[in-house]
This record gives C-alpha cells, structure tokens and sequence, in this order.
C-alpha cells in the first residue's frame, strides 16, 4: 500500500512539473530560445594592407608628398585601420562601412606630423579629418580623398 501511495504522489509530482513546462513553453518557446542570431559576414571581411599615396605639391600649401602602408581589418562589413598610434602625432584612423556593393564612404581622422608633410603646414600634433571615397571588389580596391589634398588610396586582401 504505501508503495502504491509513493508512486501516486511521484506520478502527481511529476505530471505538476510536466504542466509547468508546457505552460511556461507558451511564455517562453523553445524555437525562440534555440534560435541564434547569425553572424553577419561580409564577402570584404579578413585583414587588408592599406596604401597611401599624397603627392608633393598638388595644392597651394606646398606640402611635401608621402606614402606609407599599413593593415586594416574588415569584420562583419565593417572597416578599421591604424597608422601610428592613436592620438599622437602622425597617427591616422580610417573606419568605416563597406557595403554590399562595394562602394564605400570612409571617415579618416588622426593627428599632423611634420608640418612640412601636412596641407598649410599645421604643428605637430595638430588634429585633422577627412573623408574618402572608396570601391571594393572581392580582393583589392582604390580610393580617393576628399578635400584640400589629393591622395589615393589602394586596399589588397591579404
């Protein structure tokens, strides 16, 4: 007899948990809490060299030309690149989105380095931005600045 109360009261335990589930699955489906968000991938992501080229007197300042190369990184359509180190003289940012088309708009921002290098020759560590026009294809792409300077811009999928 009590073996039959046990398995009574265990079957009560059990069908009040099995009710508790199937009334919280209506407030909380499981399909919404297998689905998962995926990650947005672009066909630009991975790591990209960045290359910049201002040629010497273009402009009435005078400002001496320059190149320089450094990486970037795309992830998720999004660009992100670094020359030097941010917020000190003669760094540069570049970021930006790139969208399934390819043409992108980016937003460059850093600080001057040698005033002779620079449009109306800044000091040093004088702060400046521009913006750059840019098209992507899968694996390289060229780019322009816009504004007092001219600069072109080359990117190659590393």
């Amino acid at each position: 007899m009590q073996v039959i109360i046990r398995q009574a009261m265990q079957m009560n335990l059990y069908t009040a948990i099995f009710a508790l589930l199937a009334s919280s699955a209506s407030l909380f489906p499981l399909a919404a809490l297998a689905q998962v968000e995926p990650v947005a991938q672009s066909q630009f992501d991975g790591i990209w060299m960045v290359g910049i080229a201002c040629p010497s007197n273009t402009e009435d300042s005078g400002a001496k030309g320059y190149r320089f190369d450094f990486p970037a990184k795309v992830e998720d359509g999004v660009f992100s690149g670094s020359h030097g180190e941010e917020g000190t003289a003669g760094s540069l940012k570049i970021e930006g989105q790139i969208p399934t088309d390819g043409n992108a708009e980016f937003r460059a921002r850093g600080r001057t380095g040698n005033p002779d290098y620079a449009a109306k020759r800044p000091s040093a560590g004088t702060p400046y931005s521009y913006k750059i026009k840019a098209h992507f294809e899968r694996t390289s792409g060229t780019g322009s600045r816009i504004g007092v300077r001219v600069c072109d811009f080359t990117f190659t999928k590393q």
